[in-house]
């Protein structure tokens, strides 16, 4: 949509106006205009005006803020001047999707072998133990020595590490849950011997 047009000229009628001593302006020199998308500088004069260093003669040009505008290529009309009749549009506001921030979630921590825990499943059945934990080699140690107490006790604080050293575990989570079980066994065990050696005892202190 066109709006009213501001003059620039040497006559005193214009908006923008220059005066006498602008000799090779023209009276009616230059219209400023808005075409509903652009600012418009129309020249209408004898001696045409320098845009950016570009002649401009009875020819309709867009100009932008910033342009250099020289009626005549020797008087300039200012932006503050041009500002008054044509006040720099802000842009239009870009619309930003809004950022969604995922929750960061922390790694879970990585599983490491428990090869320091004493292993019950060695302490009492250290050569049975063995074959399955790669260690089958602690068959031999019980028929050398026999099944006692001192390979018992030394099994049971090495075991796991003798387990972990010597067979190959799909990850440490499959080596703990394997030695667990094996610990499940060797308690129930130990503790039904115990009780077994109790209950006899108690039974031969009753018959004496």
């Amino acid at each position: 949509m066109t709006i009213r047009e501001v003059t620039i000229g040497r006559s005193k009628n214009s908006d923008i106006y220059l005066d006498d001593h602008c000799q090779y302006a023209s009276k009616y020199h230059a219209t400023l205009y808005y075409d509903g998308s652009q600012l418009m500088y129309r020249d209408t004069s004898t001696n045409g005006t320098l845009i950016n260093n570009i002649n401009v003669k009875n020819r309709a040009v867009p100009i932008h803020h910033g342009d250099t505008i020289m009626v005549a290529g020797q008087y300039p009309v200012t932006w503050n001047q041009i500002d008054q009749f044509f006040p720099p549009r802000r842009p239009e506001p870009v619309f930003t999707p809004p950022v969604v921030v995922q929750p960061i979630t922390p790694p879970m921590p990585e599983v490491q072998p428990e090869i320091d825990e004493w292993s019950w499943g060695a302490f009492m059945f250290y050569p049975l133990w063995g074959f399955f934990n790669g260690c089958w080699w602690a068959f031999l140690v019980n028929i050398a020595v026999g099944w006692t107490l001192i390979p018992s006790i030394i099994f049971g604080v090495q075991g796991r590490r003798l387990a972990w050293e010597n067979r190959r575990w799909q990850n440490a989570e499959a080596f703990n849950e394997a030695q667990d079980t094996w610990d499940g066994w060797g308690m129930a065990f130990f503790f039904l011997s115990i009780a077994i050696i109790v209950f006899s005892v108690m039974v031969i202190f009753a018959n004496l």
